[in-house]
């Protein structure tokens, strides 16, 4: 880019020249770039913190790679590109975040839609008092197992083995399915 007016940069000049150690150049290109970073940025994700952040990562990784990268092609080429490449990370980001915001919104939406029947409520409390009566351990088991407790601090809560946990949560289920009227066997 030549020098034609005052308000013209050669960029490359100044990156060559800051790459030599030239800190003013240094600065002067780095204040060039911000500039037109943030107006480029802007225009394509219209959004004043975004654009913020992509200018500042993009400016941090060419500040800290520009010594050490081959440029094949011009210094201006390659700082755009890793600029663009900033912009698309942020896209799919806010792709990726608009998506889970949209799930969440569902998955919200149908766990409102779901009223719990107090029939069964009542009738689980009952069965589980009952299935405490008569065995303790199983409903200990299922408690914790449903509280959300891994197998390992059942286990260690308890006393006993993996196996011997899942042989009495089995048996504690069944117990549980009679009670509620559930035993699908013929």
């Amino acid at each position: 880019m030549p020098s034609d007016s005052p308000n013209s940069f050669d960029l490359n000049g100044l990156f060559q020249a800051a790459r030599t150690g030239d800190r003013a150049a240094e600065n002067t290109l780095m204040q060039h770039l911000t500039v037109s970073f943030r107006l480029f940025t802007q225009h394509r994700l219209w959004n004043e913190p975004d654009t913020e952040e992509v200018v500042q990562d993009a400016l941090l990784t060419i500040v800290t790679k520009y010594h050490d990268v081959e440029i094949e092609s011009s210094f201006v080429g390659w700082a755009y590109r890793v600029l663009q490449n900033k912009i698309m990370d942020c896209v799919k980001k806010r792709s990726t975040r608009r998506r889970l915001d949209e799930q969440w919104n569902r998955d919200s939406q149908e766990r409102a839609a779901v009223t719990p029947d107090p029939e069964l409520r009542s009738g689980l409390i009952d069965c589980f008092r009952k299935l405490a009566r008569r065995n303790n351990r199983h409903a200990r088991i299922l408690n914790l197992h449903y509280q959300g407790f891994a197998t390992p601090e059942i286990c260690r809560k308890l006393g006993i083995t993996e196996n011997n946990l899942y042989a009495l949560l089995s048996r504690a289920r069944r117990a549980l399915e009679l009670c509620l009227g559930k035993d699908e066997r013929v």
